[in-house]
């Protein structure tokens, strides 16, 4: 989530998400926008004396709010080994919810940061990870994700070799069951520095997938930061391959396959030159997982 702060001056149909946000906190005063897109509006503001960030989802996109609700619900009942903005109100009918906010700033705004990056800043975010990875909090089975539908989705369109196809059924079977809870959305700009914490962010994607998930999309995310991927890759390497290697290329493969569907539709001059890179990536990526499957 970009965190670039602009005067409150909301639209018609953001006065209508405002209103939700008050009928949760009547006494909440906004003082400016820190976000809005086509899924949310997030506004920063005081409530009750504390600085709080209010954020209300639009319509077509409560379904997003009602799992970061239910995380902090988990968090509630089962303290994260991360630190997490505290919670002050929320409401799953009306897409909102309200949480401090801590004094500090996003890590980068940009989804795919340009260099540099600060050393201490990729060492906090890989400490982040690494104590997140191994908890194992209670949670629904409904937040375990299904891989299979994904890889079939993938094989359907025809878009892998016959041994490429292969070895990600391969590799999914090795993989095993979707067991590692993790953020599921960590762009930089979900990670803010406060003081000398790292705190994480914007839970709507949280769920339990394949181990490394989080470490996949840091390592596709930071490949124009000199020094990041190999970083990722010592993170993986400190694990079985079960745990480790395995199911981190599995979920790379996935995410690899994501980003390239959507920068083919992009024609601006940056992102052709990045849809360059993602493709020599796909292929480094598609080598070591035919090497490891056979």
């Amino acid at each position: 989530m970009t965190q670039i702060e602009t005067t409150f001056e909301p639209t018609v149909d953001e006065q209508a998400l405002m209103g939700l946000v008050h009928e949760v906190c009547p006494g909440l005063e906004p003082t400016a926008v820190v976000h809005r897109s086509r899924t949310s509006l997030v506004v920063a503001g005081v409530l009750r004396g504390t600085e709080v960030i209010a954020k209300v989802r639009t319509p077509d996109w409560r379904r997003q709010c009602l799992r970061e609700i239910e995380a902090y619900d988990l968090f509630d009942r089962q303290r994260p080994p991360v630190r997490v903005p505290r919670r002050l109100a929320a409401d799953a009918g009306r897409a909102v919810l309200v949480t401090e906010r801590l004094p500090g700033t996003v890590l980068a705004p940009e989804r795919f940061p340009a260099p540099p990056l600060a050393e201490r800043d990729l060492t906090g975010v890989l400490k982040a990870v690494r104590r997140l990875r191994p908890w194992r909090p209670g949670v629904p089975e409904n937040w375990r994700v299904d891989y299979r539908p994904l890889v079939d989705g993938i094989l359907e369109r025809r878009d892998l070799d016959e041994r490429h196809e292969a070895a990600v059924v391969r590799m999914l079977e090795l993989a095993g069951e979707p067991r590692e809870f993790g953020h599921g959305d960590l762009v930089l700009a979900n990670v803010m520095r406060t003081g000398r914490t790292y705190t994480l962010i914007d839970w709507a994607s949280a769920a339990v997938f394949l181990p490394c998930l989080d470490l996949a999309q840091l390592w596709l995310l930071l490949g124009d930061v000199p020094g990041a991927r190999e970083r990722v890759e010592a993170e993986v390497a400190r694990l079985d391959e079960r745990e480790g290697l395995v199911p981190f290329l599995v979920n790379l493969t996935l995410l690899l396959y994501r980003e390239r569907r959507a920068h083919s539709r992009f024609t601006d001059e940056m992102s052709v030159a990045r849809a360059a890179r993602l493709d020599a990536a796909w292929e480094a990526v598609r080598e070591r997982v035919m090497r490891h499957a056979g």
